[in-house]
Order: structure tokens, then sequence, then C-alpha cells
């Protein structure tokens, strides 16, 4: 999926969907690859896990593979491209829903310190598996900034922007949802009939405040999509559905008036949604 920018502007709840998505996305979402462009700009090392630590540092945890530089190098720490791509939570089609690019330095820890992170508590459970495998590396990147790719076109945020603390300054690392949750929170989008997700475009389509459509592009897809919608991101922020109509495809989020944290608020939010397009479309 290839989306137009609408605009030259980012609105602050984007900036707040990219926020999310980008935190989502690093901390352990979607398939990650990592190259060292300096030493072999072609040879990717797609079979790592990646996620933060309790200190919000980049992480990724992978087994040395001859002929790939990014995991066999410890001579010094090294630059790298990193990347993480998701896609939408559907399972008749597959749709890259969004992606997050950065450069950064890598530096390979040596066992003492992978063995001391390796004990952190909340540390993500599969960088833990792979870490500890026999001949498992942990590793830690460090970057200005990423860039988040998505329906409403890219969007450059500043590493430091995505450490979410709490009031004590501790980092949180956990965002709403992460893979198991999206598997719940999908199937609680199931449950709403063809015809409601319609009165929702429909209401976005007639000016309702809670939709905004981001992208417009000529039908170019497989023809047995065409009248189908998909929902391409569940997010704490809001939803991000494609409809594929008979001439053109439009991709439209669905805003929550508040951050759901839970499969139990997402249930809310979407009650939420129905209710302000309905008094919405009553007041047109």
């Amino acid at each position: 999926m290839e989306p137009t920018q609408q605009g030259s502007a980012v609105s602050t709840a984007a900036t707040a969907r990219s926020l999310s998505l980008a935190r989502r996305l690093l901390g352990g979402a979607g398939r990650a690859s990592m190259l060292a462009y300096d030493l072999a700009p072609a040879v990717e090392a797609e079979a790592i896990a990646h996620g933060l630590s309790q200190a919000g540092q980049l992480m990724v945890a992978g087994i040395p593979v001859d002929g790939c530089p990014a995991t066999t190098w410890d001579q010094s720490p090294m630059r790298v491209r990193f990347d993480v791509i998701k896609e939408a939570p559907e399972w008749s089609v597959r749709i890259t829903s969004c992606a997050v690019h950065l450069l950064g330095v890598l530096e390979w820890l040596s066992d003492e310190v992978r063995d001391h992170y390796l004990a952190e508590a909340g540390l993500d459970p599969r960088l833990v598996e792979v870490a500890s495998a026999p001949g498992g590396r942990l590793g830690v990147i460090r970057t200005d900034r990423v860039l988040v790719h998505d329906c409403t076109g890219v969007t450059p945020i500043e590493f430091a922007a995505l450490i979410d603390r709490s009031a004590d300054g501790s980092v949180r690392i956990d965002s709403f949802p992460d893979v198991e949750e999206e598997r719940s929170a999908r199937e609680v989008l199931g449950q709403l009939t063809p015809s409601v997700v319609g009165e929702l475009l429909d209401a976005g389509r007639a000016g309702w405040g809670g939709a905004t459509i981001v992208s417009e592009r000529p039908v170019g897809g497989c023809p047995h999509t065409a009248g189908q919608v998909f929902y391409i991101d569940i997010d704490s922020t809001g939803l991000t559905v494609m409809e594929a109509g008979a001439t053109v495809t439009t991709v439209t989020v669905l805003s929550f008036e508040r951050p759901v944290t839970s499969t139990e608020d997402l249930a809310g939010g979407i009650r939420q949604l129905l209710e302000s397009a309905v008094a919405a479309q009553r007041a047109s």
C-alpha cells in the first residue's frame, strides 16, 4: 500500500498516532531486519528479535550467521540500518500497514553485560529467547531519530520523544496492543457488521470529525477484494480502515476520543465512535 499524503502539515492527532506506532514497532511488533551498510550493504540480518529495555534502549538479539557482518562483527560499534515492517491484522489478505526505519550505531554486548540485561524484568520474551540460545547475542542500537511510514505518509520523530516516562521517571515500555492483544483486538472488530462499519465511513465522508480520510487512490488491487473493508491497523489512538470501492480505494482513520489501553477499553472506544457518528448524522 502506497498512500498519498493529505496536506503538508501533520496534525496533533496524526503526530500522536505516529508516536504510538513507533513505540509499538520498536517495542517488538512487526518483522525486523538490519544491515551493516559500511561492511555489506546488500546483506540483511532478518532472523532477529527486537524490543525496548526498561531504560528505554532499543535492543536486538540474533545468532551469528556467516557472511552477515551485522550479526558477526564485534571489533567495535558499527553503523547499521534497522527496519521494522508490520502487516495488517487480516487473515485473508496481506497488506503492509506501517514501518519504521532508522540509521544508528549497533554495539553487541559482552556475555557478562548480556546476562545482566537478560535478568532485567520486563524484557521482551523473544529477545530473551534468542539471546539465550547457543551463540545468541544481545545488542543495543543508538539513534537520534526514526522515520515512521504509514497511511498518512512519512513522519520523522526524535528517538527521545518515543521514550514514555511515568511520573516517577521510570520508562514505560508497554503499549497497546502488543502481539497477543492484537489478535484479541481483531476479534473484537470482527463482531462489527459490515453495515455498522459502513455507517462510520459514510459519516466520515459526510464531515464527521471522528473520521479522517488520509488516502484515496484508483483501484489497482486484486478483483476479489473489491467491495470489502479491511482493518489496516488497531492502535490505542484509533482504527485505520481500508475500503476497497468499485473505482477508488480509501483509507480512513477513526480516532478515539481518548487512548484505549486494553481490549475492554477498545470495545468502549468503538461504542464511543458509533455514538459520536450517529449524533453527528442527526445534527446534520
